[in-house]
């Protein structure tokens, strides 16, 4: 500790100062490396953090949130295509003679083919993932002729059921299930989110390094302003302004690196509700739907919509900007150390140099 006491103050091994000019040209190099040093490993760890909360938010969460969509969707559509074409021992609704499907089934099928679009919009998959969607979308679509197969042999019980059974598999069942490629999907995904809150390696190493580098720019500004007090009789209160900022900046990326990991807590939750979400069956008059303040489409905008509440509470685009505002005031803090240490070395360089 003594040694290293004495380096950081300009003082040899028999306590004497050394010679001025070439001490502060050192410490002019030395101090702004150590304050951009301290503030390269805080902004690493911090913009690490931010990434990944802006890859959650703007990538998986809208991703779930339209994959259970799909999948709910789904399910509805064929509960009402059940309902009006009849499925099993029950018999399709009387007015199914005249409306056939009706306005609802149709519409529900459009929102699951617009939400799988929309899945691959994110850009939250991978390759593989995409075209396991594609097919996705493809198989919905065999599946909406399946159902208006049935509808248009209504008057036939035995092709209305075989449409009905052929869809139901393509829904349900084997090995081109949609349903279960859709909760697949949903998986995957609940995993990569755990996976990207969970990466804090960036974030432990740039903190660890960050830790002995700020008690080296203490160290070394101490001894400097001793220094600089025992030779030139001066106490330079600007040095302290200068390095205050990089204090700063630790202060404000810590907070915000703090916010951003509650922010993508807030998401790694949201997936698993999200995946919770069901559809219950249709009550024995037909009256359930998505739409009923309990119905699984309100779970799933409630669940976004808190979502989203929570993501701008944390601020990230706000953090981010206050990161920024932080480091450029470190920086030009840095530059001002050196361009300080340059002035007062200035006289004494021309002549340490000067004898040599």
């Amino acid at each position: 500790m003594r040694a290293l006491w004495r380096w950081s103050a300009g003082r040899d091994a028999a306590g004497a100062l050394k010679p001025t000019g070439k001490f502060l040209f050192s410490r002019m190099v030395l101090l702004p490396a150590v304050m951009f040093t301290v503030l390269a490993l805080a902004g690493t760890a911090y913009f690490d953090v931010h990434g990944r909360t802006e890859e959650l938010r703007d990538r998986y969460a809208p991703a779930l949130v339209e994959l259970a969509h799909a999948r709910v969707s789904l399910i509805l559509a064929q509960q009402e295509a059940e309902q009006r074409l009849g499925t099993g021992g029950r018999e399709p609704l009387r007015q199914a003679d005249l409306v056939g499907l009706g306005e609802r089934y149709p519409a529900l099928v459009t929102e699951a083919a617009q939400s799988l679009n929309n899945v691959v919009q994110t850009r939250a998959l991978s390759r593989a993932q995409e075209q396991v969607v594609r097919v996705v979308s493809g198989l919905v679509t065999a599946y909406d002729g399946w159902i208006g197969w049935a509808d248009s042999h209504h008057d036939s019980r035995p092709l209305r059921r075989a449409g009905m059974d052929y869809a139901t598999d393509l829904l349900r069942t084997g090995p081109t299930s949609v349903l279960d490629r859709i909760t697949g999907l949903e998986k995957d995904l609940r995993t990569a989110v755990t996976a990207l809150s969970d990466r804090r390696t960036m974030l432990a190493v740039s903190a660890s390094a960050a830790l002995p580098a700020t008690l080296l720019l203490a160290f070394v500004l101490v001894g400097l302003l001793d220094y600089v007090r025992a030779r030139l009789r001066i106490r330079s209160p600007l040095l302290v302004l200068y390095v205050l900022p990089v204090l700063l900046v630790l202060a404000v990326l810590s907070s915000g690196a703090g916010a951003q990991q509650r922010a993508q807590r807030d998401v790694e939750r949201a997936a698993y509700r999200l995946g919770q979400i069901t559809v219950p069956r249709p009550a024995g008059d037909g009256t359930e739907r998505a739409g009923t303040p309990r119905g699984p489409d309100t779970a799933i905008e409630r669940e976004d919509a808190a979502l989203a509440g929570k993501l701008r509470g944390t601020h990230p685009g706000g953090w981010e900007l206050a990161s920024v505002l932080a480091l450029a005031v470190g920086a030009a803090g840095a530059v001002a150390c050196g361009f300080t240490l340059r002035r007062y070395g200035r006289e004494h360089w021309k002549i340490d140099w000067g004898k040599a």
